[in-house]
């Protein structure tokens, strides 16, 4: 029972995190969740975790980089393999020499062997916490392209430093020659396991499809076991299992991209069960971190060797050591880079220092500097006690918290971007535009076949919402000379478009005739705006009248029209056939034109176009289906909406609008939603 109250307090922690930083999301959930771990270490629960750093490797960290390797953009990681490489290599062995003989010289009690080992714990920056920044602070894409690929690898060489420098500490023996052949075995051998195993999955995948087990459940069930599976069997053939997860998982995203298009079901529910286990697993890795803390704390309190205050500036002073060698190295290798360049270029630029610091300030320690203390062992081979343990866990979690407090605090400022408020009308309209394409896109990106048809009719009203946007946007100033002669040049490409049918026998004559007709109304109504809306009220106004005085003879009158159209069905289809012909045609040109100092023009017209493209495709259904497309529209809505609260969410989570419009975005939302639900019902 005590098991199962310690787990449910975990879960209900991970909810309540995720609950708090929707109403202070400038501090990180990471922070939230640790804080959160100690008051669960200090409930009335009986139950006393014992955290086995070899399990805590393979139930967390290899699902989490396996789930990071899929995600990961690979054109970048290869683009940026020499930087990359520089930090998760070069940068981790520099951290242990120089951190080590600095903790060694700032605190004689720990032998330069422990040192060493405390240095490779705190070299390797942590791809949970990385990926926790990516979606809070705007670093430069470059920047977090190299974060990331610095994460993914940097956990293999830190490990395999800790493990010599564990060694020699309690052995007292140490090679370099024998450590440096082992890392690259170590590390190469990892891949090549990841690979060849996931090569494995894929054939054994392929022959499971041979025998028609398309079953969602079963195919998510191996892709769940996938990372564990690779963890374990790489650990036993003595390899890195943190490589072999990074590389299994990026060849997991490249097959991807292959597969069958009838697998977009599975792609589908695999991409939502996954960020379920992520978001759960994150929110365990620093739950079980800030649960440890008090029970270290109170080691190092009451016996150190040390006072306090001294422990306190031992952390400070290892953070900031550990900050001012990133920012060297950095600074360094990216110069040494610059000029590499100009011998090509014959063209130089030293690196700027704000990219420096941003860089510098994002080497966040996390889930792998923890579990690497937690492995130090207890005894040496003498039997003796490991010197000064307690003091080095608590050292590396104050080094991790310290890290965390910075990239929460000091890094968004530094990273700051300008955030929309209610009160920049343009900026508002612009964001607004920009939340409803972006549902657009996450609506084609998820559609099914059954519900394409749904699907395209809620992507039309989303068109429809951006329009609107783009037109009271200009509306004050009403239809200027550009967007006039714009629109004028549209009706004649149409015309042109409607004699070349014409001529080349697509469409008849008479066919011909009405359309330039209607493009003549169209032009005379852009050209002479108030005469036609005089017009068009004069009309109403005429059949308003008739319909009161004459209601029989306007029946009849009516009635013939519609017994004409019916019997002029083939004409009809022909009209609308020339129409979509146009209509493509018109975007296109558009789309040719569209530059960045016409796009307040060229945009809405282009948005407007394919609305019109939209409703001249769609087929009028009979009836007895109507039902069966508007339950369908209905729950694509659903599935829209919810979308687009993430996005207002995740943008006001970021930075990139204030509260204020954010509030005001999700009332509108609110009240769009409550009016189509009302037209549901009824």
């Amino acid at each position: 029972m005590e098991i199962f109250l310690y787990v449910l307090a975990l879960l209900v922690a991970i909810f309540i995190s995720n609950l708090l930083n929707r109403f202070v999301p400038f501090v990180s959930v990471p922070l939230i969740q640790i804080g959160l771990g100690v008051i669960i270490a200090i409930m009335p629960i009986t139950f006393d975790l014992k955290l086995n750093p070899e399990l805590f490797l393979v139930m967390f960290i290899a699902p989490l980089l396996f789930n990071d390797g899929r995600q990961t953009d690979k054109a970048a990681l290869w683009g940026m393999r020499m930087p990359i490489l520089v930090l998760a290599l070069g940068l981790v062995f520099a951290t242990v020499v120089v951190i080590g003989y600095f903790v060694h010289w700032m605190i004689p009690t720990i032998p330069l062997a422990a040192a060493f080992a405390l240095a490779a714990a705190l070299a390797p920056t942590d791809a949970v916490a990385v990926s926790s920044l990516s979606g809070r602070i705007n670093l430069p894409k470059r920047i977090m392209n190299l974060l990331e690929g610095e994460a993914l690898i940097n956990d293999a060489s830190g490990l395999v430093a800790f493990q010599f420098a564990i060694a020699a500490m309690v052995t007292g023996v140490f090679s370099l020659m024998d450590a440096s052949i082992s890392f690259f075995v170590i590390a190469i051998g990892g891949i090549l396991v990841g690979l060849a195993l996931s090569w494995l999955k894929f054939r054994l995948l392929k022959w499971v499809r041979g025998l028609g087990m398309e079953d969602v459940t079963f195919h998510m069930l191996i892709q769940i076991l996938t990372p564990f599976i690779i963890y374990l069997v790489a650990e036993e053939f003595h390899v890195s299992g943190i490589l072999a997860v990074v590389a299994a998982g990026i060849m997991h995203s490249m097959e991807q991209k292959k597969m069958d298009p009838q697998l977009v079901k599975l792609n589908v529910v695999s991409q939502s069960t996954w960020s379920v286990i992520i978001f759960v697993l994150n929110g365990l890795v620093f739950l079980l971190l800030g649960t440890q803390l008090p029970s270290i704390t109170e080691v190092v309190w009451n016996d150190s060797g040390s006072s306090n205050l001294q422990v306190m500036a031992y952390i400070l002073s290892i953070t900031a050591a550990l900050i001012l060698l990133r920012f060297l190295w950095v600074y360094i290798s990216w110069s040494i880079g610059a000029k590499q360049r100009q011998k090509q270029n014959k063209k130089t630029q030293l690196p700027k220092i704000r990219p420096v610091i941003l860089t510098s300030l994002s080497g966040v320690r996390g889930a792998v500097t923890l579990a690497s203390a937690l492995a130090i062992p207890f005894f040496l081979d003498d039997g003796s006690l490991f010197p000064q343990r307690a003091l080095i866990i608590f050292i590396a979690s104050g080094v991790i918290l310290c890290t965390l407090v910075i990239a929460t605090f000091i890094l968004p400022l530094l990273a700051k971007t300008e955030e929309v408020t209610t009160e920049d009308e343009r900026a508002e309209t612009a964001t607004r535009i920009r939340i409803l394409r972006n549902v657009i896109r996450e609506l084609k990106e998820q559609t099914l076949p059954e519900t394409k048809g749904a699907t395209d009719e809620v992507i039309e009203d989303y068109r429809r919402r951006i329009y609107d946007l783009q037109q009271n946007s200009h509306s004050d100033r009403g239809m200027d000379e550009r967007e006039r002669a714009k629109r004028l040049e549209i009706i004649q490409w149409e015309r042109e478009n409607t004699q070349k049918m014409a001529d080349d026998g697509l469409i008849v004559a008479t066919d011909s005739y009405r359309y330039q007709h209607y493009l003549n109304m169209m032009e005379q109504a852009i050209k002479q705006r108030f005469r036609t809306k005089i017009k068009t009220a004069w009309m109403f106004l005429y059949r308003l009248i008739m319909l009161i005085m004459h209601p029989k003879k306007w029946g009849k009158i009516t009635h013939k029209v519609k017994k004409g159209i019916s019997k002029d069905s083939e004409r009809f289809q022909a009209i609308r056939k020339l129409r979509e012909e146009n209509e493509i045609l018109i975007i296109s040109k558009l789309k040719e034109q569209l530059t960045e100092e016409n796009a307040d023009i060229i945009g809405p017209l282009i948005t407007e176009h394919i609305i019109f493209l939209e409703r001249v495709r769609k087929e009028p259904s009979p009836r007895s289906k109507r039902a069966k497309s508007e339950q369908k529209k209905r729950e694509v809505q659903v599935v829209a909406f919810q979308l687009e609260r993430d996005i207002i969410q995740h943008m006001f989570e970021t930075g990139g609008i204030s509260r204020d419009l954010a509030r005001d975005l999700r009332q509108n939302l609110n009240m769009i939603e409550t009016y189509l639900y009302d037209d549901f019902i009824e």
